[in-house]
C-alpha cells in the first residue's frame, strides 16, 4: 500500500524490482497468516483481519504524509515531536474507558518504549527524506521479523513452520526492492 500509495500520490517510480520486492514481502506476510486461515476461524478473526487492513492502509497513509512533510523540508525531530503530541492527545481520550495506574517498573517500561519508539520514529522520518516510499515498503515487513525475534529472546516463543517460509521471503524481498547501487564516477 505504502508503494503504490507513493506512485499514485508523490509520483514515485515503480521498477520492476520494487514490485518484485513488494511482492515477495507480501507473500512473506501472508505466509504468517497461514495457520490462522487453516481452519476455522476462531470468533472475531474476521474482524481482526478487516482491522489489520485498515491499520496497514492507515499506517501507508501516515508514512506518505511524512515523506512529503521531509521533501517540504520539515525536520525529522518536528515531524516527531507533533505525532507524539497527537498520539498522546488521542490516548487521553481512552482515559474514561478504564486506565489503570501503572506500578513503578510497568511506568518505567512505558518510558522505556516511549523513547526507543521516539528515536525510532525520527530515524524513520530521516529514512524517509532520503529514500522513496517505494524503496522503502518492503522494510515494513521486517517488523515482523523483529517481533519474532523479540518474541523468542523475551518469551520463549519458538517461531513455527510458517515463519520458516515467510521469514526468506520477507529478506528476499527487502533485498530485492534495494535500489541498484551506481558506479563511482571514474
Amino acid at each position: 500500500m505504502l508503494a503504490l500509495l507513493g506512485w499514485a500520490l508523490l509520483g514515485e517510480s515503480l521498477g520492476p524490482r520494487r514490485i518484485g520486492g513488494i511482492l515477495l514481502g507480501l507473500c512473506g506476510g501472508a505466509a504468517f497468516c497461514l495457520p490462522a486461515l487453516s481452519g476455522n476461524l476462531a470468533d472475531g478473526a474476521l474482524l481482526g483481519l478487516l482491522l489489520g487492513l485498515a491499520t496497514a492502509f492507515l499506517t501507508a497513509g501516515a508514512l506518505i504524509q511524512v515523506r512529503r512533510l521531509t521533501l517540504a523540508g520539515e525536520k525529522a525531530g518536528a515531524i516527531a515531536f507533533w505525532f507524539a503530541v497527537v498520539s498522546a492527545l488521542a490516548g487521553l481520550a481512552t482515559l474514561p474507558f478504564g486506565w489503570v495506574m501503572p506500578d513503578v517498573q510497568q511506568a518505567l517500561l512505558l518510558f522505556g518504549a516511549g523513547l526507543a519508539g521516539g528515536i525510532a520514529h525520527i530515524l524513520m522520518t530521516l529514512s524517509f527524506r532520503h529514500a522513496e516510499a517505494a524503496a522503502l515498503a518492503p522494510f515494513e515487513y521486517l517488523s515482523i521479523l523483529w517481533a519474532a525475534a523479540a518474541g523468542a529472546l523475551f518469551f520463549a516463543e519458538v517461531p513455527d513452520w510458517a515463519f520458516l517460509i515467510a521469514a526468506p521471503l520477507i529478506l528476499a524481498g527487502s533485498l530485492v526492492a534495494l535500489p541498484k547501487r551506481r558506479a563511482p564516477p571514474a
